[in-house]
């Protein structure tokens, strides 16, 4: 069953007096493999971390839910079935930063659509990355920066140790972080099951390789963070030149090729856009929608597990019994975990 299927037929509140109990001194064997490691980098990797963007499984749960209490329950239970889903050994759940965006400061009109948030949610927000601390759980909020960024340079750290990484979120930008190694978790609508996307999967799905999407987005644009593309270039157009061309700048090198590739209004709409220097809506795409990989990440923390019966009295103490059981074997320790090797794998 899948990660969203379940959080909506299992885990309502609104059905929490039928929940079946889970015994919280022992979770369930992990799997030999998780579901998610179908390459054989990954299956070779040892230790494997989930990294959660934050931010988007609570967006998800507050508008799954009618108020605050909900949605901090059905953080709690997508959390669950995610950590399921995924099968990792280790978790890592990173947050916006609410007191100022990097972005914003470089161009204004970043998010601006979006307005203001419900109170209840920026509530949810301030409390999740507390909740989880109290849990026992590793929540990181890094100064000026996005649930991306964190769950970026987590994959990045596990990848320089040569682990395995599952990213889940709902954000398209994170198709740029599959690599033989990290394996991006797309969540989507309740009744579609979660994208597992690996290098592989992203080529038959969008025609590019990973280290290209943020290339291919930028030519594309996102109305989702108010950031219009160029005129003219939709996903097909911008796969095409990227076929055909290293990158966006070799393709304005080439005016005749790039005409040819996407067409004369549109080619020459780009060759227009690059020769704006920086105020190219391109080039300020790019800069936009690059996540950090760098930032200072504790990955040793992810795998610091809570006894399940501290996380099953947590819950019990915020009123959340019925989930109590369900979270403490999703995110507690387990018997089985795979110990840290003493040095990077690749070292």
């Amino acid at each position: 069953m899948d990660a969203l299927t379940l959080f909506d037929a299992e885990l309502n509140p609104r059905a929490a007096g039928s929940a079946v109990g889970v015994d919280t001194a022992a979770a369930p064997p992990r799997p030999a493999a998780a579901p998610w490691s179908t390459t054989a980098a990954q299956a070779a990797a040892g230790p494997r971390v989930l990294a959660v963007d934050g931010d988007s499984v609570a967006h998800r749960a507050y508008h799954a839910y009618a108020n605050g209490r909900g949605g901090r329950y059905g953080f709690l239970a997508l959390l669950a079935a995610i950590c399921d889903e995924a099968g990792a050994d280790g978790l890592i759940v990173g947050f916006d930063c609410r007191e100022r965006s990097h972005r914003r400061d470089l161009e204004p009109s970043y998010k601006a659509q979006r307005g203001d948030k419900p109170d209840d949610l920026v509530e949810l927000l301030d409390r999740l990355p507390h909740d989880l601390t109290r849990l026992g759980l590793c929540a990181v909020v890094a100064p000026g920066w996005e649930a991306d960024d964190v769950v970026a340079s987590a994959a990045a750290s596990a990848e320089a140790r040569g682990w395995g990484c599952a990213v889940a979120t709902s954000d398209r930008d994170a198709y740029a972080l599959a690599t033989e190694r990290t394996t991006v978790l797309r969540l989507r609508n309740a009744a579609e099951r979660t994208e597992h996307l690996t290098p592989q999967r992203l080529r038959r799905k969008l025609g590019i390789e990973p280290a290209r999407y943020v290339q291919y987005a930028a030519l594309r644009g996102d109305t989702s963070d108010n950031l219009p593309g160029v005129p003219g270039i939709g996903p097909r157009r911008a796969a095409a030149l990227l076929e055909a061309f290293d990158d966006v700048e070799a393709a304005g090198a080439d005016p005749i090729g790039c005409r040819s590739v996407l067409g004369r209004e549109a080619g020459q709409a780009l060759l227009d856009d690059l020769a704006r220097g920086p105020d190219s809506v391109h080039r300020r795409n790019v800069a936009l929608m690059n996540v950090r990989r760098d930032l200072d990440v504790d990955l040793d923390a992810a795998f610091r597990r809570p006894a399940p019966q501290t996380v099953a009295a947590t819950l019990d103490g915020w009123g959340l019994g019925p989930l109590a059981g369900r979270l403490a074997a999703a995110v507690g320790a387990r018997p089985d975990a795979v110990p840290l090797p003493e040095t990077p794998l690749d070292g």
